[in-house]
């Protein structure tokens, strides 16, 4: 059924039995409330042109005519059944699968393998960063490790 606000004209389709005598309902964009009237108008096809009116006389002929695009098929039952599903049955009836842990194990082994490699060539080449980089002298020192920063390897 089709239920239109009387305050600001929107219309909306509304299942029959969403709707029954006598009840109030709400507009969603003025905030209006009213009772539909039970003979609403019902969504159809549109209407007949009257059999009694002159018909228009067709243009001549003067080109071919592109064919008309081939029928597409009504959808199926369960596709016209999903589509008027709520958003929360529609999410209750199709669960998230969950998700494989393996990618993130990897990433994490990665992260671990790349700190690692970085604190062995810190250590490994220390003498050699102090002396392209003097400040970082404090830094070893304060782990308990003293490179001689004149000297290298």
């Amino acid at each position: 059924m089709r239920i239109v606000c009387p305050s600001c004209s929107a219309s909306y389709d509304v299942a029959d039995s969403l709707v029954p005598a006598g009840r109030i309902v709400r507009c969603a964009r003025c905030g209006g409330q009213w009772a539909p009237v039970a003979d609403a108008v019902e969504i159809g096809p549109p209407p007949q042109a009257e059999p009694d009116a002159p018909a228009e006389p067709e243009p001549p002929p003067t080109a071919e005519v592109p064919a008309p695009p081939p029928a597409t098929e009504a959808p199926a039952p369960e596709a016209a059944a999903t589509a008027r599903q709520s958003a929360m049955d529609r999410l209750t009836a199709n669960p998230p699968a969950p998700q494989s842990s393996t990618r993130l194990r990897l990433a994490w082994a990665g992260s671990f393998a790349v700190l690692v490699l970085a604190l062995c060539a810190a250590y490994t080449w220390r003498t050699e960063i102090v002396t392209a980089w003097p400040p970082s002298a404090r830094a070893y020192a304060a782990f308990g490790l003293h490179p001689q920063a004149g000297t290298t390897r």
